[in-house]
């Protein structure tokens, strides 16, 4: 029962730390291009709120909706590459920590913007709009992009998890 409650509050933890950085992203660009209105809560999550109608199209939409998802996919790779480095640390907790941030910084913003864009729109409708494509075409890049990363989960990040370094 013990480990079932930690595992939980490790995917809180990873969870509340892509919010701050996803989020945060959102946030720091919507202060410099000037359209930050402030921050909500939906039934799907935190989001930055910003101006409508709305002042900004082209590059700087396309900023806005897809950077935070490169940088928050980015940081999983990075940790992913530190990984053998990461199993070294002495500290179980934080190698714990670690694991479900890798997890979820590879995994959600691909699967968000592929398949859970369906209901609820969100970052896609930036990237589409700014690009001038079509939402299929964000879609499948995503798609891509998450069973890439899916499989590095499976090959890369769960075997470590499971070995003995790590534990």
């Amino acid at each position: 029962m013990k480990s079932i409650i930690r595992r939980y509050i490790y995917f809180f933890l990873a969870i509340t730390t892509y919010l701050i950085i996803h989020e945060g992203v959102h946030a720091i660009q919507a202060h410099i291009y000037g359209i930050y209105k402030g921050m909500g809560i939906s039934p799907f999550g935190v989001e930055i709120l910003i101006t409508q109608p709305l002042t900004i199209g082209g590059v700087k939409l396309v900023l806005f909706s897809g950077l935070s998802s490169t940088v928050t996919v980015t940081i999983g790779y990075i940790l992913l590459i530190l990984l053998p480095k990461i199993l070294k640390l002495r500290t179980q907790i934080v190698k714990n920590y670690l694991y479900y941030v890798i997890l979820i910084f590879l995994l959600l913003d691909p699967l968000y913007i592929s398949l859970l864009s369906f209901l609820v729109g969100g970052d896609i409708n930036g990237i589409a709009l700014g690009l001038d494509v079509s939402y299929m075409s964000v879609r499948i890049v995503y798609i891509l992009i998450f069973v890439l990363n899916l499989f590095l989960v499976y090959r890369k990040l769960y075997p470590a998890y499971n070995s003995k370094k790590f534990n």
